[in-house]
């Protein structure tokens, strides 16, 4: 419900909207959480207007904007084959988790060499 109202008021203030992942979210709730939820997006040059307009409607706040990290990791992994498919939140989850892994392993390679 609170997709239309969003995607209401932006429409209204003429901005293209397009809800990723909202036919998997009607078709399988149970899902919806695992995908990351539906997302309303707009295009790149109407996103600042966008924000606005959520703003002053009260649907934002300034803490709901992506952090510096969590934009940085998006605009180097956007375009690299295997993970553009996934949505941002996947990509940071598993650059964190490879960087884990090595980490363990180079202890394990120091460990072993003492």
């Amino acid at each position: 419900m609170d997709l239309a109202v969003i995607r209401g008021k932006l429409e209204s203030e003429g901005i293209e909207c397009f809800a990723q992942d909202e036919m998997m979210a009607q078709t399988n709730p149970l899902y919806s959480n695992a995908i990351g939820g539906i997302k309303l997006q707009v295009r790149r040059s109407d996103a600042e207007r966008a924000t606005e307009v959520l703003k002053e409607g009260g649907y934002l706040s300034g803490t709901d904007q992506p952090t510096p990290l969590f934009r940085m990791v998006d605009t180097a992994t956007k375009d690299i084959p295997l993970l553009k498919t996934l949505a941002p939140e996947f990509r940071l989850m598993l650059i964190v988790g490879l960087l884990a892994v090595a980490i363990l392993l180079l202890l394990l390679v120091v460990n072993g060499a003492a």
